[in-house]
């Protein structure tokens, strides 16, 4: 092969393949050495990396343009322009751009609203596990799998439920007793079949009266475990025992009833 070919072609590599090679590799390097893993719980580190990664891609395109005779000014012509751009950009991606400001407000603030790995429950959407957090969306692991990739400007401006940042999580059992029923004897049962479960975190739950009901009277009591993840088990399991408690002590659950009356009688 002709030497000349030979130049020619590596010259065409060094100039215009080589740069996206070089930002190929440093995303590489930048994903395996900043895991996903080490930056569990800081999420400005994230966006930061996010963006680094981005401007690999950005410089490397600039880089090859410039070999290019009719863009060989790339760069001048880039910062040069770069005004105009900003504002070209910024009309032509108003709802990335938010998602990206969003996104960044949300990891930047002390009080942020969650970490990776917690569970949260964003405005409408399916609770879950929050796996990562991008420049456009947060992702968010549901118990049915579900990927939900939700914008970062809906996560801002929504209403969020964390249910892992505090040491441990409750939900009510409600469970109607009779009227005649004595009231501080069902309450006992009811709280002593809570405090026995094996799951059950903390103090003795405290019983109380919801309502009065036109067929009953409705106890109510949170039942209180350390993960999220065991409490619905755990509340089933208690009103199972709850309803077998009072069954034992002769403690009336009151149900809707009817009478049909056949013939005269």
């Amino acid at each position: 092969m002709d030497k000349k070919v030979i130049g020619d072609v590596i010259q065409a590599f060094l100039k215009y393949v080589l740069p996206f090679l070089v930002a190929y590799v440093l995303n590489i390097l930048m994903s395996k050495f900043v895991s996903k893993e080490r930056l569990r719980g800081k999420l400005h580190l994230i966006f930061l990396k996010g963006i680094i990664m981005a401007m690999f891609w950005v410089i490397a395109a600039l880089t090859a343009l410039s070999g290019i005779p009719a863009f060989s000014k790339t760069w001048e012509t880039a910062i040069a322009s770069s005004g105009i751009a900003a504002v070209v950009l910024g009309l032509a991606a108003q709802s990335t751009l938010a998602n990206v400001f969003s996104g960044i407000a949300l990891s930047a603030s002390r009080s942020r609203p969650f970490d990776i790995g917690d569970r949260v429950k964003i405005d409408s959407f399916d609770p879950g596990y929050v796996e990562n957090i991008t420049l456009r969306h947060t992702v968010v692991k549901t118990y049915q799998n579900e990927i939900l990739y939700i914008p970062n400007s809906t996560v801002g401006s929504s209403v969020i439920v964390n249910y892992t940042q505090e040491r441990s999580f409750s939900y009510p059992i409600e469970v109607s007793v009779a009227y005649g029923t004595d009231m501080e004897k069902a309450m006992g049962i009811m709280a002593e079949a809570i405090d026995s479960h094996p799951m059950h975190f903390g103090p003795r739950p405290t019983v109380l009266c919801r309502s009065c009901d036109d067929s009953g009277v409705t106890l109510r009591a949170l039942v209180t475990t350390r993960d999220y993840k065991d409490n619905p088990v755990t509340c089933s399991d208690c009103r199972v025992e709850v309803m077998k408690r009072f069954a034992e002590a002769g403690i009336e659950i009151p149900y809707n009833k009817l009478v049909v009356y056949k013939g005269n009688e």
